[in-house]
């Protein structure tokens, strides 16, 4: 009896109507409308004419940095005292299971209001984690299970494997963190029960327990406006809410246009290699048209953080210069991030040392220093550049065949290329002021610089814009 007691008061304790901006939080239409307009000003104009009340509520949920929205298996609630339930599990509220648990196997319908998201694919046993979307806010989550009756959808789904973070999973400190000596300190001063990581891919354990540590108070949070299932139904069924439906399936269409594209670009890129002779491994030839699907926009490349939108950076950077003790270089933490061609200047980069690409092609030639595999791939991507800009019936005015006219791509490591194709990595300070960017609030020295041996940047390639003369 005590131990349902204990799981009623959890549950019970999990959902509030007071915005204390944690936990989750009943709220209606009403009382939300303005921060919904603030990122979403479509969608909130669209239900203003709907005025829906008390009989459609939503959820504020709020997560702390690298806490699980969801797994393979189902999606998470965060309480008020910093623990979470399943959406499967019994113990939630019978509202919260009522409202919201048709979601329970995928993710209820709901918006990013804060913060961003990222959904990945984590392979443990390869260490590293594959960025697919980043979630910002305005984004809609769940179209796929949403926008059918429920009698319409598939009687099973296979498991997802994909999982979603709060803020990012894909990130690590360019500097090493593996000293024994300074880690020490970490583990010393909050408790640190991450051991030593060993790799790139175990960086976000040690960020994720230090921006949850009870001691450093971190307040960095994302937020999710949940929509309960009385929303849904009604957008599957009632034909007044077809406006609303419309703007959520050109989201839809917006979200998933450019995995459409997938095939006729794999058939664009076997027929320049056919045409132009190329006997590029499936290695080198699979990367170096990856590098064309990151400037594309259609999958996630890397760059340095230089803001919080997806992780507490000002944060993180303090705490390891002033208790790890990263004093030679600057604290710079690179993040997962998205190519746009027309809003922005600011270089994308791909590094042979952290794959992220969805084929994992053997390589045929074992052995291979960084420096030869870089040019092989900068030969590749040379070829596909040439044939793709020219006018032809494959891709003519196609967003890829302004890419190759438009996105120049340039190649990093920190040994020199007598070859000279490879640039010193040292440069990329001077390119990318990212990369030197440090919190004011860290107290660093003059005397640290940047990463330029670091793991990432030996064997980087960075996409941007073609400057403009």
């Amino acid at each position: 009896m005590l131990v349902c007691n204990d799981l009623w008061k959890k549950g019970a304790a999990m959902v509030t109507e007071i915005d204390e901006g944690k936990g989750l939080v009943k709220v209606y239409w009403k009382n939300i409308r303005k921060r919904i307009a603030a990122v979403a000003p479509g969608f909130a104009k669209i239900v203003d004419e709907i005025d829906p009340g008390k009989d459609f509520p939503l959820y504020l949920a709020y997560y702390p940095y690298g806490t699980f929205i969801a797994d393979t298996e189902s999606p998470f609630l965060h309480l008020n005292d910093g623990s979470f339930l399943r959406l499967t599990d019994p113990a939630l509220p019978k509202d919260v299971a009522r409202d919201l648990g048709y979601g329970k196997l995928d993710l209820p319908l709901g918006m990013v209001l804060d913060r961003n998201l990222e959904l990945f694919i984590d392979f443990a046993e390869e260490s590293i984690s594959i960025p697919k979307t980043i979630y910002k806010p305005g984004m809609i989550l769940s179209f796929l299970n949403n926008l059918k009756p429920r009698e319409k959808q598939p009687e099973s789904l296979p498991n997802s494997v994909y999982a979603i973070t709060s803020g990012c999973r894909s990130t690590f400190m360019l500097p090493s963190i593996e000293c024994a000596t300074h880690y020490a300190n970490l583990q010393r001063d909050y408790n640190l029960r991450t051991p030593v990581p060993k790799s790139l891919y175990k960086h976000w354990q040690v960020f994720q327990e230090l921006a949850n540590n009870k001691i450093l108070n971190c307040d960095w949070r994302s937020c999710i406006i949940y929509f309960s299932e009385s929303w849904v139904n009604k957008l599957t069924k009632d034909p007044s809410w077809a406006k609303l439906k419309l703007y959520l399936h050109e989201q839809a269409w917006d979200f998933f246009q450019e995995d459409l594209l997938y095939p006729h670009y794999d058939f664009i890129f076997s027929v320049i290699q056919k045409k132009r002779g190329l006997k590029a491994s499936p290695y080198f030839a699979d990367t170096a048209q990856y590098l064309f699907s990151i400037a594309t926009g259609a999958s996630i490349g890397y760059q340095p953080a230089h803001d919080d939108s997806l992780l507490p950076l000002d944060f993180l950077q303090k705490v390891f210069i002033q208790s790890y003790g990263l004093k030679k270089y600057i604290p710079s933490i690179i993040q997962p991030g998205c190519f746009n061609l027309e809003n922005t200047r600011l270089p994308i980069y791909y590094s042979l040392h952290y794959p992220a690409t969805h084929v994992f092609s053997p390589k045929t030639r074992r052995g291979a220093s960084t420096l030869y595999e870089l040019r092989e791939i900068a030969h590749i991507v040379t070829e596909f550049q040439a044939e793709l800009a020219t006018n032809n019936r494959l891709c003519e005015g196609t967003k890829i065949q302004n890419i190759a006219k438009n996105v120049v791509f340039n190649y990093f490591h920190n040994e020199p290329d007598l070859h000279k194709i490879i640039q010193p990595s040292c440069k990329l300070e001077k390119l990318d002021k990212r990369f030197s960017y440090v919190a004011s609030s860290a107290l660093t020295t003059n005397e640290a610089k940047f990463a330029s041996d670091a793991r990432f940047v030996r064997g980087c390639i960075s996409m941007e814009k073609v400057k403009s003369s």
